[in-house]
C-alpha cells in the first residue's frame, strides 16, 4: 500500500502495554495538530485537549473505574483527554470528539507511538460515572464532555488483528442486497 494515510488506517492497532520511554513534547504536540484539524459540523471546533504527565494524576485516572486499562494509562509516557463543549455544537459534539480522537490515534501510529482508545463518554453524564471521576480528578467543568482518553507511548509489543472481508459488510443500494 503506497497512500500513507491508508497505510496508517489499515496498520494501526490498539496497543495497551508501553515500554517505560518517554515520548518527545515535539511528537505530542504534531499529534495534537491532527486532533486540531479534525473536521467538524459548521468548523465549531468543540474540542480540548489535556496532556497528562504527571504520575501521580496518571494513578488517580487508572483508578476511575478503568480496570482494564490501568496499567497501560499508568505507563503511558502521556495521556491525552478529549474534551468536548456541547454549547459549541448541541447536536454532533459526540462526532466531532470522536473524529478529533480518531485523528490523535492515526498521527501516533505515524509517528511511531501506540495508543488505544478508552471511551468513556457517560450518555446520562452521571457523576458517578467513570467519565464523572475523570472530570472531577482533572478539574473539567461540569458543562464539558469527555469523550476518550488516550494513553501513548513506544509500544510494548506489536499487536495484530483480522478485519472483516469488505465483501461481507458492503451492500450496493440496499442493505442486505
Amino acid at each position: 500500500m503506497v497512500n500513507s494515510v491508508l497505510k496508517a488506517i489499515t496498520e494501526r492497532r490498539s496497543t495497551l502495554r508501553f515500554k517505560p520511554i518517554q515520548v518527545d513534547e515535539e511528537k505530542i504536540y504534531q499529534i495534537l495538530e491532527a486532533g486540531r484539524w479534525a473536521p467538524s459540523w459548521t468548523n465549531s471546533q468543540p474540542w480540548s485537549f489535556i496532556i497528562v504527565t504527571d504520575s501521580e494524576l496518571k494513578q488517580q485516572l487508572s483508578q476511575a473505574g478503568l480496570t482494564l486499562f490501568s496499567k497501560g494509562i499508568q505507563e503511558a509516557s502521556h495521556v491525552i483527554i478529549v474534551v468536548v463543549d456541547p454549547t459549541k455544537d448541541p447536536f454532533h459534539y459526540i462526532e466531532d470528539g470522536s473524529i478529533a480522537t480518531q485523528n490523535i490515534a492515526l498521527a501516533s501510529h505515524s509517528l511511531g507511538l501506540a495508543t488505544y482508545w478508552i471511551g468513556i463518554f457517560n450518555l446520562e453524564g452521571e457523576k458517578e460515572s467513570a467519565e464523572g471521576a475523570v472530570k472531577e480528578i482533572l478539574k473539567i467543568p461540569k458543562d464539558l464532555r469527555v469523550i476518550s482518553i488516550l494513553p501513548i507511548g513506544v509500544p510494548a509489543y506489536d499487536e495484530q488483528s483480522e478485519r472483516k472481508n469488505l465483501t461481507d459488510i458492503i451492500y450496493k443500494n440496499y442493505y442486505g442486497e
